[in-house]
């Protein structure tokens, strides 16, 4: 019998455990898979530079901002990617049962799928990032051993005050970070709702809501002000939004939605623990 009914560190650890050797292989899978897909699209994007710089008799340019845009594409989209497999162990009924089974408590059932896809796949993927940097800087080496070829300087072309960097302080970076926070527990809210092609279903459900939204908006606009009337009011919400829209407002923002989609997503999830055993 469970004495905790909320999370026992022991009992979470163990837990943890077992998923984890359970699942190694395809963890390693993904990871491989994460590792070999920026390995090919840095050196590739290397070696472009360095063919077309030489021609035309440049010096070679390794801004982090050049190889840091498609990763930082890579990250969004595998974060959710990896978000919306969560509740894999749910996709049919034997694997169900067999979880839902588990002596645990609903808690640590979710937050031992939560860690490895918020907090664990940060990890892993800068990892993958260092691994697919030194690959590229071998191959390159190997192509063009003239040129001193140097790691891609993060934080840099990530958070600094070159112009070409994608933020510029901290307040813009954290929220960067929280903007893709939120909408990777949109994909953890859809795995509790969707064990089949989650990623899918919830990708499609918020481009159909965002649709939607843009629709009703236009023709309440067009149904409440006349052509004349749209300039002042553009000006006015323009004048609204940059009153309120600030770093510091955003962060706020997405941050209380994505802890409310998190809450969300674990009471779906124990609402799993009765729904899906009938």
């Amino acid at each position: 019998m469970i004495k905790n009914n909320f999370i026992s560190f022991k009992r979470f650890t163990l837990l943890y455990k077992k998923d984890f050797i359970e699942n190694w292989k395809t963890t390693l899978l993904r990871f491989v898979m994460l590792y070999a897909i920026m390995a090919i699209i840095f050196t590739f994007m290397g070696l472009s530079e360095l063919e077309s710089r030489t021609k035309h008799n440049f010096s070679p340019w390794y801004g982090g901002i050049y190889y840091l845009r498609p990763a930082i594409f890579l990250f969004w989209g595998f974060g959710c990617l990896f978000a919306s497999l969560m509740m894999e162990k749910m996709k049919n009924k034997t694997k169900r049962i067999a979880y839902l089974m588990t002596p645990a408590t609903n808690f640590e059932k979710f937050f031992s799928r939560f860690l490895p896809v918020v907090i664990v796949f940060i990890i892993a993927f800068f990892l993958a990032f260092k691994l697919a940097d030194y690959t590229r800087i071998a191959i390159l080496s190997m192509r063009y051993p003239e040129f001193n070829i140097t790691a891609i300087n993060i934080s840099q072309g990530l958070c600094s005050q070159n112009l070409d960097s994608m933020t510029h302080n901290w307040m813009e970076l954290t929220a960067l970070f929280s903007i893709y926070l939120f909408f990777q527990s949109l994909f953890i809210l859809g795995s509790t709702l969707w064990y089949k092609n989650p990623f899918i279903k919830t990708l499609a459900t918020g481009i159909v809501i965002t649709l939607l939204f843009y629709a009703v908006d236009a023709l309440l606009v067009n149904s409440l002000f006349n052509e004349s009337q749209l300039f002042s009011a553009g000006d006015y919400c323009g004048e609204i939004i940059e009153k309120w829209i600030t770093r510091r407002n955003l962060i706020l923002f997405f941050s209380f939605l994505t802890l409310f989609n998190w809450v969300i997503s674990y009471f779906r999830f124990k609402d799993s623990e009765i729904i899906n055993r009938l």
